[in-house]
């Protein structure tokens, strides 16, 4: 194992980078993000694909946008638009998973898989269990119930969905979050959900959004 956390200095950075900072201020913290924010990022990233337990992951890119340096991101893609990420920002660590941005055929096959019996069933089974490990769905919902399916079916706010992506915080404190071990077991229970979309969800082609 390479990596050994985040010194304080990352989250000194990135307190420096937070508003709207001028492209001038960007380049003049680019050095300090790259030592002690984004090198130990890449660290995370190797260890995580000696294993490949999910995927390859890739450190994100950097650009003239002031979001792109405030919140740094290490991806893993594992099929159309299904993938796992691992960021950190002033407010700590998180790791997520699932599909956030489904393609417009993909919708409809989502909401199919949920309303059927067995991978509807399935998928709430997941749920459940991402919210007992402390995950939470994100993204927007329909105010209701899309034309097509009742009212009172069973899943009706999973049906109110597009997609299903989960997120976790972890302690915003670097040394008790960022051992690999502690990011490695906060990013298993995503497993299902991510095979879940795959096996259900993913339609023919490949591009990420």
């Amino acid at each position: 194992m390479r990596f050994a956390g985040w010194p304080d200095a990352a989250f000194d950075v990135l307190l420096e980078l937070e508003g709207e900072p001028s492209r001038a201020q960007l380049r003049a913290h680019r050095a300090d993000l790259e030592r002690h924010v984004r090198e130990p990022m890449q660290l995370l990233c190797d260890d995580l694909n000696d294993d490949r337990e999910f995927g390859t992951f890739y450190l994100g890119g950097l650009t003239d946008r002031p979001a792109m340096w405030q919140r740094q991101t290490a991806t893993a893609w594992i099929s159309r638009r299904v993938r796992i990420t691992i960021s950190l920002d002033v407010d700590g660590l998180a790791v997520e998973g699932g599909s956030a941005n489904a393609a417009g055929d993909q919708v409809p096959v989502f909401r199919r898989m949920v309303a059927a019996e067995a991978s509807g069933g399935e998928l709430a089974g997941i749920v459940d269990d991402l919210d007992r490990d402390g995950f939470e769905l994100v993204g927007p919902m329909l105010q209701r119930v899309p034309g097509g399916y009742g009212t009172d079916h069973p899943r009706a706010a999973l049906l109110r969905r597009r997609s299903v992506f989960a997120r976790k915080c972890l302690d915003a404190d670097p040394h008790r979050a960022a051992s690999a071990g502690a990011i490695v077991a906060a990013l298993r229970p995503l497993h299902a959900l991510t095979t879940w979309c795959v096996d259900h969800v993913s339609t023919t082609g490949w591009e990420h959004p």
